[in-house]
């Protein structure tokens, strides 16, 4: 964990956090906590720390925590005893300083930077770790849901793969929230200890690295962490973890109200990360265990619940959201109301737990959600569609879908005419476009009575594309947008992916829908689809496969000018973007779901 000093003294924070840590706190029955060995060690470093000379380390201090007693599988006066030895060390690099301990000691710090008197310390705004770590590819994450809970709808997320950003989806991921998060450090020679992978909760201003082999190179690495982090704190601009989709936070409580669901995590559903301590799965447990009334206003955030065990009542909690430096604090109190609490004991029990607010949940009938600190608003997603491809269609007839006979000027009459016509000198269709763009690698034409697609592709790199053509419904350099010009092509290219199935694409292939299908091999045409076959047959199957429409209706002039701050959110143009592009998203989210992806081509003229 890592908190920034806010006093004019780091040194006298660094203690004080060091005192606050060393205190022991609530032990359960039969357990023996005490401090088995601590040290501070002199800033010179010398003896076995002299490695840490160049590394910037103003201070370092430790303690071992030794804690004595039952394991939690025995039952009372057994007769077993566990001893467990606890690390936690403190380091600092001017106003910032680091903490590795275990969750126990770890939560007592997030405590105390939460409880009045506010200490001289802050956690690191979660943008400044987002804006430091999270800007390479996406190796993990762990979301929490912003939207109204439903049974289509999972309450959570775990996701993990080459790089999410390209797997989140505007549609899927658009009601989630980033809780915890892995990815690659970008490289840089200034870093020689902090490299690969890194982990962060930026709420908790948690970061976690791979282990490391002796002492002098963990504090190597978390010196580097810190001089990362103040760069950034200095630059003063943090624009967060740049990951498209997610739901993003709301900044003030205006228009919030309408508490109606109060819902906290059972103990199993907690994510396996760094800092998830006994504390918090104990009182993940009394709150599985607890009811839980809620009681809204119609003008305000804040919300009343009733608690108690046993569908009984044993008391009633005001809980008020706050601002904080970082989003929303719940403050957690008695409501004032004759005879409350009926039960102490129980209310005291669950109030304790209630105060670890990262376990609450709060649904309002605003559309707004308070999760992980912050008050997230449920909005129907507009993004951009992430695969536009702007091409050079010079020469090429943009609404001419496909070759027409040279000698009368009209439509070719039959299939076949069709296929001997594309890719010829004088052919100005999308087809013949399609011919020259596609050249490398192997390509067969399929259009004809219950085509898979117009054409498909094998790159020499083994990536097999499904191509969809569609002229432009007008070739004029200032056509408009259009969501009709996309509908039907886009629908074919949806309703065919299951040709994403090489057996079911190899049957269909076998039978061509005319005697001679316009084939070709590295830009030169070939009698059949001999060549494609094979080629197909040679494929990996780790290989990519994608769809691919070609409609140059929309131009990349208009794209930018549309996409440019300056043009009116209520621009009948910008509202047609977003119908295709949503259009556009929905039919990407299908095709990466069956393994695939897609790609839109546009005119850049």
């Amino acid at each position: 964990m890592v908190i920034e000093c806010t006093g004019d003294d780091p040194g006298a924070t660094f203690s004080t956090a060091y005192a606050r840590m060393r205190s022991p706190g609530r032990s359960s029955p039969g357990r023996v906590e005490r401090i088995a060995r601590e040290t501070a060690v002199d800033p010179t470093f010398d003896g076995e720390l002299r490695g840490l000379a160049d590394s910037g380390i103003e201070q370092l201090a430790a303690f071992v925590r030794e804690v004595h007693g039952p394991p939690g599988w025995s039952y009372p006066d057994a007769g077993f005893a566990d001893t467990s030895n606890y690390l936690t060390v403190l380091l600092r690099i001017g106003r910032l300083i680091a903490v590795h301990a275990d969750p126990l000691v770890v939560d007592r710090l997030q405590r105390w930077l939460d409880k009045a008197p506010r200490p001289a310390a802050r956690r690191v705004p979660p943008e400044v770790l987002e804006t430091a770590l999270l800007q390479g590819a996406s190796k993990g994450l762990w979301l929490r849901n912003t939207h109204r809970r439903r049974a289509t709808k999972p309450d959570t997320k775990t996701i993990s793969g080459l790089s999410l950003r390209d797997a989140l989806s505007p549609f899927e991921d658009a009601g989630y929230a980033m809780g915890s998060a892995r990815a690659l450090l970008d490289d840089d020679p200034d870093r020689t200890a902090l490299q690969g992978t890194v982990g962060t909760t930026p709420r908790k201003s948690s970061v976690w690295l791979k282990a490391s082999t002796d002492f002098v190179s963990f504090a190597a690495a978390v010196g580097e962490l810190l001089s990362l982090l103040e760069q950034e704190l200095a630059a003063g601009v943090s624009f967060g973890h740049g990951l498209p989709h997610l739901a993003r936070a709301v900044d003030d409580l205006t228009g919030v109200f309408g508490a109606y669901e109060v819902r906290t995590p059972p103990p199993e559903d907690l994510p396996d990360l760094p800092g998830i301590g006994e504390e918090l799965i104990a009182a993940a447990e009394i709150l599985e265990d607890s009811v839980i009334g809620v009681h809204g206003k119609d003008n305000s955030a804040d919300l009343v619940v009733d608690v108690g065990f046993g569908g009984s009542i044993s008391g009633a909690f005001a809980i008020v959201p706050k601002p904080a430096d970082d989003g929303f604090q719940l403050s957690v109190g008695y409501a004032d109301r004759p005879n409350n609490p009926s039960d102490p004991q129980v209310a005291c029990q669950i109030m304790d737990a209630l105060e670890h607010t990262e376990l609450l949940t709060i649904y309002y009938r605003s559309g707004h959600t308070f999760t992980d600190g912050r008050i997230w608003r449920d909005q129907v997603p507009v993004a951009p569609f992430g695969n536009w491809a702007f091409e050079d269609f010079t020469t090429f007839a943009l609404d001419r879908e496909k070759p027409i006979r040279p000698q009368d000027g009209r439509r070719s009459a039959t299939p076949q005419e069709i296929h001997d016509l594309i890719g010829r000198p004088e052919d100005q269709s999308l087809f013949g476009w399609v011919v020259r763009h596609f050249g490398a690698g192997w390509l067969t034409c399929d259009d004809g009575s219950g085509e898979a697609a117009d054409f498909f592709h094998i790159s020499p790199g083994g990536t097999l594309s499904a191509i969809h053509v569609k002229g432009a419904h007008s070739a004029s350099p200032r056509r408009r947008v259009a969501a009709s010009a996309y509908e039907v092509v886009v629908g074919q290219a949806v309703k065919n992916l299951s040709f994403n199935d090489v057996e079911r694409l190899r049957s269909r292939l076998h039978r061509a829908p005319v005697g001679r299908p316009a084939c070709w091999t590295d830009s030169t045409r070939t009698p059949d689809r001999s060549d494609f076959l094979e080629a197909l047959e040679l494929r990996n199957a780790t290989d990519d496969h994608r769809v691919v429409v070609v409609q140059p209706h929309l131009s990349y002039a208009t794209y930018q000018r549309l996409r440019a701050d300056s043009v009116p959110t209520d621009s009948p143009d910008l509202f047609r973007l977003h119908l295709v592009e949503n259009m556009l998203n929905s039919a990407r989210a299908s095709a990466v779901g069956i393994g695939s992806d897609l790609v839109v081509i546009g005119s850049l003229v």
